[in-house]
C-alpha cells in the first residue's frame, strides 16, 4: 500500500519515560481484553515487535519467543526462536500493522510450532483496511493502543500539524484503497486522478 506517512514506533524505545508509559498502557489494554490467566507466553514479531514484546513479557513474568518473517532452516519451528510448549496460548506483539497480513502469517508460523494463538497486539494499528481483510479473514484478532482515526482526532485537538497536512491525512484514511492506487500503490483506481491530497506519497508501503 502507498501511504502519505510513516509511523515509527521503534524510536520510542530510546526515551525511557515515554517507553514506560507506552508499555504500561499496552499491558492495561491487553489485560482488559484477555486477562492474565489467558496467556502462557508472549511472541515478539521479528523487527520492531521484539523490544516491546520483551518488556511486556518481563513485566508479566511470561515466557518469550520470537516469530520470524521468513523460515530459517527446516521443520515446524523454522520460523520461530525460543521454546514453545504444545498448545501454549501466545499473544503476538508488534509495533505497527497496516492490514494485518504479516501478523496473520506470523501467527500461522507460531501455530505450526505448536502454539495456540487467537490474538495479536500492536501499539499502532492503521484501522482503515477492514474492507480488505477482516479479523475472520486473518484468523486472528488484532488489538491496538491507537488507530489512525484516534490519532487524527488528537492531532486536530492539539493543532499538531497544519490544517493542510491534517486534511490530507483525513483524505487518505477515508479512502485508503483509492488513495493508494492514485499514488502508485495497490488499491482501487481513483475517481479523480487529478485530486490533490495535500501530501506527498509513497513514504510507507506494503503489508504489515
Amino acid at each position: 500500500w502507498a501511504s502519505p506517512v510513516f509511523v515509527d514506533c521503534k524510536k520510542v524505545i530510546s526515551y525511557p519515560l515515554a517507553r514506560d508509559a507506552l508499555i504500561e498502557l499496552s499491558i492495561k489494554r491487553i489485560l482488559s481484553v484477555l486477562g492474565y490467566e489467558a496467556l502462557d507466553g508472549i511472541a515478539g514479531a521479528e523487527g520492531g515487535g521484539v523490544s516491546f514484546a520483551s518488556i511486556i513479557a518481563d513485566r508479566l513474568h511470561l515466557p518469550l519467543v520470537v516469530a520470524k518473517k521468513h523460515p530459517a532452516g527446516l521443520g515446524p519451528a523454522a520460523q520461530t526462536d525460543g521454546v514453545i510448549k504444545p498448545a501454549s496460548r501466545l499473544l503476538l506483539v508488534d509495533d505497527v500493522t497496516t492490514d494485518g497480513r504479516t501478523k496473520a502469517l506470523m501467527c500461522d508460523a507460531l501455530r505450526k510450532s505448536g502454539a495456540t494463538i487467537h490474538y495479536a497486539y500492536v501499539v499502532f494499528k492503521y484501522g482503515i483496511f477492514d474492507a480488505v481483510l477482516s479479523n475472520r479473514d486473518l484468523g486472528v484478532e488484532v488489538l491496538s493502543l491507537a488507530t489512525w482515526r484516534e490519532l487524527l482526532t488528537v492531532a486536530r485537538e492539539r493543532k499538531a500539524f497544519t490544517n493542510k497536512v491534517l486534511d490530507g491525512i483525513e483524505t487518505y484514511i477515508q479512502d485508503p484503497l483509492r488513495w493508494s492506487a492514485a499514488h502508485g500503490g495497490a488499491g482501487i483506481p481513483p475517481l479523480d486522478s487529478g485530486r490533490d491530497s495535500g501530501l506527498d506519497s509513497g513514504l510507507d508501503s506494503g503489508a504489515r
